[in-house]
């Protein structure tokens, strides 16, 4: 299946307010409400990347040039 189809997908099950679709959904992929807490939130904190001096100080990629550039990686063949 082509990589846009399946954002395009998961863009209108984002959008859903069916709680019994979503619920249904749910289950076909096997998640459960387990899958959805985060157990240890320290070890979430401690491994969160640290921004890099160059990014502090605004030397990075600006956010519209790395969007443009994962579209055309990822969604345009």
């Amino acid at each position: 299946m082509d990589i846009a189809l399946k954002f395009k997908i998961v863009e209108r099950i984002v959008q859903m307010d069916d709680e019994k679709l979503l619920n249904e959904i749910k289950s076909l992929v096997g998640l459960t409400d387990d899958d959805l807490v985060v157990k240890d939130p320290q070890m979430t904190t401690e491994s969160a990347p640290l921004p890099t001096p160059e990014t502090l100080q605004g030397e990075s990629d600006p956010q519209s040039e790395v969007m443009a550039e994962l579209i055309n990686r990822f969604l345009k063949k």
